[in-house]
């Protein structure tokens, strides 16, 4: 959204990934969301952009209301090193150590002593998650601490949102309406 926010443009692939994020996990109106984007992409297209959210929420052509992203999953698979996360979350720079790269993508999980080397404190310089999808936590394990040893989950996810996609069982989860925004950049200003 940083991304977004200072030049107007975002991957196809963010913009999926924000889409499925806004609807699914966090249950906001795919409306917003394209509306949103509208007024930001200086590559706009009316019939893309909601042709992409309303996939997204599962309504349209294709309609799947179990269609929804894993973000932890999208990170550690594209941004396998954090290259992109670190070029638009700076404050997660440090993260990001040749041991265990993929510790960018989940610093919520992290032991206290590695973000205090790092120089994080979640809640003061990186905003502490206001969603932590059921799914995320079968791929924490991914990631590896400087031990080798996977991170492990502490205790059951804090909330559980929407269908399960990668979940056969259909069942619904539980979701509550929480939205924060953490955008600290200068908006862009290129034509549209």
């Amino acid at each position: 959204m940083r991304e977004l926010f200072s030049t107007g443009w975002m991957s196809n692939r963010g913009r999926q990934n924000v889409a499925s994020f806004l609807v699914k996990d966090l249950k906001l109106d795919w409306r917003l969301g394209a509306e949103w984007f509208e007024s930001m992409l200086i590559d706009h297209d009316l019939s893309s952009n909601y042709g992409n959210w309303n996939y997204a929420a599962g309504i349209g052509n294709d309609p799947r209301e179990n269609r929804k992203f894993n973000v932890v999953k999208q990170g550690l698979d594209y941004d396998p090193d954090g290259k992109f996360v670190k070029l638009w979350i700076p404050e997660l720079a440090p993260l990001a150590d040749k041991a265990s790269p993929g510790k960018i993508h989940v610093p919520w999980k992290l032991r206290p002593s590695d973000l205090r080397i790092a120089g994080v404190q979640m809640g003061v310089t990186y905003p502490n998650p206001i969603i932590e999808a059921g799914e995320w936590k079968k791929h924490y394990s991914k990631v590896l601490d400087k031990q080798g040893k996977g991170i492990k989950s502490r205790g059951r996810a804090k909330q559980k949102r929407g269908n399960n996609f990668y979940s056969r069982s259909g069942k619904k989860e539980k979701s509550t309406d929480c939205v924060a925004a953490h955008l600290r950049l200068p908006r862009h200003t290129g034509d549209r």
